[in-house]
Formats: structure tokens, sequence, C-alpha cells
């Protein structure tokens, strides 16, 4: 059971972080991609089986997995892969050799692996017709799509990686916390989405990935708070610990930094601390507009937090309204950090929360200290308040066996046994030795 309510089965580049979970979980049953990457950051073999560059990391040759078809039958030829890859990157050079395919760029591209690995690159091909059903080589294939409603997967019988042990698995979108929470207990569902507003005593058996999202706060290009010194003032107000400990029950991390510590290692040169006084200092002697706060309603979360935030700023002397309507000053969002690469991760967030990219090309991040001064350049301005790193949480019900999901927040296939749907059974229906 999944919280959003998608119209169609693809990924979109402005998904929310509900819409980008759910979608890229339920793709990834669906389709592969040529590698994929562990929490390590290791690539691992997916359609492709091997992989080389060049000194300059501007071209890249891939050799396929032979033998691999599409859920209609079709050959996931060089050709074919070629043609999905050159859709999804018009900027870059593809060609199909026999038994590989190359990609070139004008740019370097030392973190290509990385983005090959995200769920935007999954090879999919699309129905003729006016559903557009995704067409994959994955371990499940589309057998029903009701948009907003209700997706239904059937096992792949020529799994590339063997036949599935589940023989169908049937998602239902747009399902509230508590919702997901009731079907669990009364044993309706076997996987749900979990999160602090699920209730614990409630959930069977959980698992949390690491942190691989970040609650900020974004200002707005046309922001009454053009003032440097209230945009620092209210970073300095915001306490996290009682919206971590009561509103998060716990979870993820304070930060103040984009990426969290086990990308990276060097968040604590980014203090969380509050400083109220210090806040006051900032703004002392000057007179500071009132400024409208914003939320994404459909997070659940997003109201209690954003009204903690205006009280510990009421409490600076700055006046936040926590509001839905009028030109937001600020906005409380929640992004997603998708890769285990931080260059990647650190990149897509500065697309998601508006920044563009880093000042510090990705193709010359090579160093943690390149990493370091890319993200710092981000910061500076204070044009985002980062607050928390926030793991996903998935809940699985005792009929459900050998699965939990991925360190990565992933459902599907997966470079560490146990971590996939794929590999999982239910119990009472032991699978054949050597299925998969």
């Amino acid at each position: 059971m999944m919280q959003s309510t998608p119209d169609a089965l693809n990924l979109p580049p402005n998904a929310t972080a509900a819409e980008y979970w759910d979608l890229s979980r339920a793709l990834s049953l669906i389709g592969d991609t040529l590698v994929t990457l562990d929490a390590a950051s290791h690539p691992h073999p997916a359609l492709a089986i091997a992989w080389q560059t060049d000194a300059t990391a501007r071209h890249w040759d891939f050799t396929l997995r032979p033998g691999v078809r599409f859920h209609d039958g079709s050959e996931a030829s060089p050709s074919a892969i070629a043609v999905i890859l050159g859709t999804l990157h018009p900027t870059w050079t593809i060609r199909a050799s026999p038994n590989s395919v190359s990609i070139e760029s004008e740019a370097a591209m030392p973190s290509l692996l990385a983005e090959l690995a995200l769920p935007r690159n999954l090879l999919l091909k699309r129905a003729k017709g006016n559903d557009g059903l995704p067409i994959g080589t994955g371990a499940f294939l589309v057998s029903q799509w009701q948009p907003e409603k209700v997706l239904r997967l059937v096992a792949n019988e020529q799994s590339w990686s063997g036949r599935p042990f589940i023989d169908a698995i049937e998602i239902q979108f747009g399902k509230s916390p508590g919702d997901r929470a009731l079907a669990l207990e009364l044993e309706k569902t076997d996987v749900i989405e979990a999160s602090p507003a699920t209730g614990a005593h409630l959930i069977a058996a959980s698992s949390s990935s690491l942190p691989v999202e970040l609650l900020a706060l974004v200002f707005s290009a046309n922001s009454k708070a053009q003032d440097r010194r209230l945009r620092e003032a209210l970073a300095l107000a915001i306490d996290r610990k009682p919206i971590q400990s009561v509103l998060l029950k716990g979870a993820g991390e304070a930060a103040a930094s984009i990426l969290p510590n086990w990308m990276t290692g060097y968040t604590a040169v980014f203090p969380t601390q509050t400083d109220p006084q210090r806040a006051r200092v900032l703004l002392a002697d000057s007179r500071q507009p009132a400024l409208i706060l914003t939320y994404d309603p459909r997070d659940p979360q997003a109201q209690l937090i954003a009204e903690r935030i205006a009280l510990n700023a009421k409490e600076a002397g700055i006046i936040l309204q926590v509001s839905l309507s009028g030109a937001a000053d600020i906005r409380l969002t929640r992004i997603m950090l998708p890769s285990p690469d931080p260059a990647t991760s650190l990149s897509e967030a500065a697309r998601q929360l508006g920044l563009g990219r880093p000042a510090l090309s990705l193709s010359l991040i090579r160093s943690l200290d390149d990493l370091y001064q890319a993200e710092h350049s981000l910061l500076d301005g204070a044009v985002v308040i980062p607050l928390f790193h926030l793991p996903v949480a998935s809940a699985a019900g005792t009929r459900l066996m050998n699965w939990r999901s991925g360190r990565l927040g992933e459902w599907g296939e997966s470079s560490d046994p146990g971590y996939s749907l794929a590999d999982a059974w239910l119990k009472g229906s032991l699978p054949e030795a050597g299925a998969r």
C-alpha cells in the first residue's frame, strides 16, 4: 500500500518525495537499469555485465547481458537499449554494437554509473496506444493498471534473474498512514510504507533505510526575506531536537548540510545548535517583514513541523505565518537524495531545491574537498536551511518471508539478497529449489 495517487506509470522530474518512492519502487519491479549501486556506491551488473571508460571519462562502453527479452517478447538488443537511452538523454551520443552500447558526452562523466543506476534510467519501452504502459525486462510485468488506484503485476516467467517466487503483486495507491497501518494489522496487506504517523504499535515488522531524504526550508526568489541577516537568524532560531523527538518520533538526524553524514563524513562542520540569543542580536535595530511559510499539505507531518518552526521564529523576533494561501516567502520541502554517490545526490538536491547545478561542475568533483566546496557554495547565502536527514521506512506483515526494504529504500531489484520482493515468498508457499 502506498500514499501517492499517480495518474501515469512514469517518474516525472518534479515528483514529490511520496511520488518518487512509490513510482520508483513500482517501476523497479517492472524494469532494470544497466547497473545498480549498493549503499557503499559500488556498482553491480544488471542489464550490463561489464563496462569500461577511457581516461577522460567522456566515452564509456557497456557489454550487455545476452539473451534478455522484454515482456512483449522482443529482444533487449543493443539497438533497443540505445534507442531508450537516447530518448532519456538526447545530449549523449549513443551507439549500438553487436554485444554492447557506447555512451559519449562532450563533458567528462565520472559519475555516469551512478546516473545510470537512478530509477529515471530504468530501461522501459512503452506500449502503443493511449495507455502507454511500461514494458521492461524485470521480474514482474503489468497485468492491470487503474490510474490513481491499483497496479497489478504478475511474475515474469522468463525473467533473466529467475522467476520470482511470488505469483502476483497488487499495489494500492492513495492510502493514508492510518489506513495502511490498519490493513497491515488486519492482514489485508503484506507490505506498507511506514512513517512516524503510522503508529509503531501497529507494525508487525518494520525496516528503515539510511537517511535518503532532506527536509529543508527554501526561500523563494521573490521572498520578502532579502536581508541575509534575517535568513541566518531564522536558521539559528530553529530548535531541531523537539521536532525530531516528538513530531518525527526520533527518526532521522538533525541537519545543517544537504548531504547526510553516511555519504560524506563531514557533516559535523555544519552546526545544528539553536542560538536564539544570537538570532536576536543579528536582527537588532532592524525592522523585518512578516513572512509566509508554506508546506506540502500531502505530507502528514509538514503542518505540525511548520507550526513549530513558526513558534521558534517568534521567540527570536521573527514573524512567520503558516499558510497555504498567498505568495509564499519560505516553503518547507522534502526532497530525495536518490543516489549513494554523493556528487550525484548533491546535483539532484540542487535541482529539486531550485538552486541549479552546484557551482563546481559534477565533472570536476573528484575528491572529498571538491564535494565539500560544491556543497558549501550551495548553502552560502542561507537560501536553503537544511533541517533533517530522514530515512524511509517500510513494514511487512507476518506472511511475507525473506524480505525487508533495502538500505537505500528500494523494494525491487537490489544488489543485496533479501531486499527484493522478487526474492520473497508467502508463508506456507515454500519456493521451489533453484527457482531463482
